[in-house]
């Protein structure tokens, strides 16, 4: 049996992904660890530790209260066997602590809710559900507010090409194929020169030929405009999940490149996937 993390604060937007990873938990037969993650609360510098330490412990037993009544609301709306489900309360950086109980449970997916970037310092340093999927030891489920409650059936998986894409092509169909749903692997290039295209050509094939008899369809474009071609594409193919691949970035490539993954991510509007390569 798969085991999913679910965090939540409790709000609205974590009410509703709740309801998505209670219909995953059903498609994947998988046990469901709800976690909140309690705040630091902040202090003068000169503030007694004992004071500190209350504040903490009173935070930690209110959230142990609002996550058992919020259990209590996610199993009577999923349906789900109440065996299939634990609770955690933790203190701490959501994301970090996120990614550190996925680690200690050996999570099988993340699913967690977003609004995406609201704000501008959101969009300079992400939104916790883009922290979490940059660490994440395993494929995270990011789902926004006006998400649909219903198991995926027409996927997008957003291909860059880059290193083994045969590999992590693969690798997506093998986590989605629970869902028995039809896929298509989009690569949007703008790259003109010749021996590029030769290459991306190889891909195409080399795609098409491993994944021959799965439900699995493969396209190449050429756009100037990476981003825009994928939302035209989205606009027609009208998918219900998009998938997209995380690579490690340095520091400087973060600063300065666009990211397709956080683009889509900070905006989202419909679920996403996301998966290491």
């Amino acid at each position: 049996m798969k085991t999913i993390l679910f965090p939540t604060d409790f709000s609205k937007n974590a009410q509703h992904a709740s309801e998505y990873a209670g219909m995953l938990a059903k498609v994947f037969d998988a046990q469901i660890v709800l976690l909140n993650v309690h705040f630091i609360p902040m202090v003068a510098q000169n503030h007694p530790s004992s004071k500190v330490q209350a504040a903490i412990n009173i935070n930690k037993n209110e959230a142990i209260d609002e996550l058992a009544t919020f259990t209590k609301v996610f199993i009577e709306r999923s349906g789900i066997d109440p065996k299939n489900t634990s609770q955690r309360v933790e203190y701490g950086f959501p994301a970090e602590k996120i990614v550190e109980i996925a680690e200690e449970i050996n999570a099988d997916f993340i699913v967690m809710g977003t609004k995406g970037a609201s704000a501008i310092l959101d969009k300079w340093l992400g939104t916790n559900a883009q922290k979490v999927m940059q660490s994440a030891p395993c494929p995270v489920w990011i789902i926004p507010e006006s998400t649909v409650i219903e198991t995926p059936k027409k996927l997008m998986y957003a291909a860059d090409f880059k290193e083994d894409e045969v590999t992590a092509t693969k690798k997506f169909v093998q986590i989605i194929r629970p869902l028995d749903s039809l896929c298509k692997v989009i690569h949007v290039h703008d790259i003109f020169e010749p021996a590029e295209l030769d290459t991306i050509k190889e891909t195409v094939g080399a795609l098409r030929s491993e994944l021959k008899g799965e439900d699995v369809l493969v396209r190449n474009f050429n756009r100037t405009d990476i981003i825009e071609g994928l939302e035209t594409y989205i606009d027609t193919y009208k998918p219900d999940l998009l998938a997209l691949a995380v690579h490690e970035k340095s520091f400087m490539e973060k600063l300065f490149n666009t990211s397709v993954t956080k683009h889509f991510v900070q905006s989202a509007q419909l679920p996403i996937l996301t998966f290491r390569k």
